[in-house]
């Protein structure tokens, strides 16, 4: 079996990252996923940087085929429909509204396959008094909390990485996957809605919930101080971090890492509620220490006294540490005329079923022939489609 959904047909419409995102995960379990896009230019990632070969869009649609569509036109819509009545998963990531001004929304597609599992990305849902609004990464990050979580109010600097467009992506995936789950029961497809900024909140659950019980409003340095969280250099200016979170062994490991064991006593840091009351000063002093000495000699100490430990890494230098090694996160993709593309491997090991290792992302319309003459269109038809500008 070549992945858990080996002969599930997903469609997307999906531009940038949410809706391409978790289609290309669906694709990394096995399903067979063709991407359609506008012939004129396709993605827009396709576009960005490097003139239609670029990262940004090898990270979201690996493994995918690409069919070009004028969904616009009729015939365009009539080869849709045609791959929709095989389909069983549509992704779609456009703003509310265009898919029923295209007549491809749900409703009308169901009638054609009841089957059809439906999932929809927005900012912030179909309806309601944002629904309408333009909707990026930023504003489900806004919307659901992150932020505020990211930046300090006093210099209001977004930073970090995509987190809205992801976990959209992600939890479409989830929403996929379970309603594949409830068709097998009942032999019938359904709707599913995911938002952004919903994703958000969802993923902030923790600390929603908390501001919701106490009325106290998190920041950037409430869960690291919570979860006793720190962050140090050492002598050679390379970065490290420490999680002692709530086992007292693990302050004692500390400060015996440190060098310093009479520290376990001091009555500033000798237990958590004292460690988080005195988190500032306690950061303070240990900069002190680790200032003495590279970086190397410390992890050397705290993985000798069992303290939760990492390198703070950028990205290149991840993928040389050894454990990320033996654990194949990285991958290789071969490209026939192109450079071969390293990019991350789809995080989940399966006992029973082998996820396919990942074809290329695909070319603009390089799948048109494949599908259409699948729909019993004429081969000599195809470049008359082409010209008239339908695919």
């Amino acid at each position: 079996m070549n992945g858990c959904l080996e002969g599930i047909r997903v469609l997307e419409l999906g531009n940038f990252i949410s809706g391409p995102y978790g289609a290309m995960l669906l694709a990394d379990l096995g399903a067979e996923v063709i991407k359609i896009e506008n012939p004129q230019g396709g993605d827009p990632f396709r576009g960005w940087d490097l003139g239609g070969d670029q990262p940004n869009f090898w990270a979201y649609n690996r493994g995918k085929k690409s069919v070009t569509l004028n969904l616009q036109t009729p015939e365009g819509k009539e080869i849709f429909l045609g791959l929709v009545k095989d389909a069983d998963v549509i992704v779609e990531n456009y703003r509310p509204g265009v898919t029923k001004r295209l007549g491809i929304d749900y409703e009308s597609l169901s009638k054609l396959n009841q089957q059809l599992i439906y999932c929809s990305i927005t900012g912030t849902g179909p309806t309601g008094p944002y629904a309408k609004r333009p909707a990026y990464d930023t504003v489900g990050q806004g919307l659901g909390g992150m932020l505020s979580l990211l930046m300090e109010a006093k210099d209001p600097r977004p930073i970090g990485p995509n987190y809205a467009d992801s976990l959209s992506g992600v939890f479409a995936t989830v929403g996929v996957l379970s309603a594949l789950v409830a068709r097998s029961k009942t032999g019938k497809g359904q709707q599913v809605d995911t938002t952004m900024a919903g994703s958000v909140l969802a993923f902030l659950n923790a600390p929603a919930t908390d501001a919701l019980a106490t009325g106290k409003i998190p920041g950037p340095y409430t869960r690291p101080m919570q979860s006793q969280t720190y962050a140090f250099s050492g002598s050679d200016g390379l970065p490290f971090a420490i999680h002692l979170s709530s086992p007292q062994k693990f302050w004692e490991g500390l400060c015996k890492s440190a060098g310093h064991p009479e520290m376990i006593d001091d009555s500033r840091f000798n237990t958590r509620p004292n460690r988080r009351k005195n988190y500032d000063e306690l950061n303070k002093v240990f900069a002190e220490f680790f200032k003495e000495k590279p970086r190397s000699y410390w992890l050397e100490q705290l993985e000798a006294n069992d303290v939760p430990h990492t390198p703070v890494y950028n990205m290149l230098e991840l993928f040389e540490d050894p454990q990320i090694k033996h654990m194949g996160l990285e991958i290789k993709i071969d490209r026939k005329d192109k450079p071969d593309i390293r990019t991350v491997k789809f995080p989940n090991e399966y006992s029973a079923t082998k996820s396919p290792h990942p074809a290329p992302p695909p070319e603009l319309g390089e799948h048109n022939a494949e599908f259409l003459t699948a729909l019993r269109y004429d081969k000599r038809k195809i470049p008359e489609l082409k010209d008239k500008g339908v695919i």
